[in-house]
């Protein structure tokens, strides 16, 4: 699933780099822009056939690979699929 994630967020952002580097902060380093971070919750959303309230995540959680697959896998757990 972090592959899957990782290869989400280079082919939004171009941040080839994130391979190399992917305890990242997403957001302090700019690589996450606010059209990047929608794009994001759509292909999450289609990929992994959740549903993903951004009001309802906390921030921090975008901000780091790893918080974000842990989000995921959370939703399909508790069966928050589309």
């Amino acid at each position: 699933m972090k592959e899957k994630i990782v290869d989400i967020i280079i082919k939004l952002t171009e941040y080839e780099e994130l391979r190399d580097n992917i305890d990242v902060d997403l957001i302090e380093e700019d690589i996450l822009d606010s059209l990047a971070f929608i794009e994001l919750i759509d292909e999450l959303q289609e990929e992994f056939g959740v549903e993903i309230q951004p009001t309802q995540v906390d921030k921090n959680v975008w901000r780091k690979v790893d918080r974000i697959e842990k989000m995921v896998e959370e939703l399909l757990q508790n069966g928050k699929r589309n």
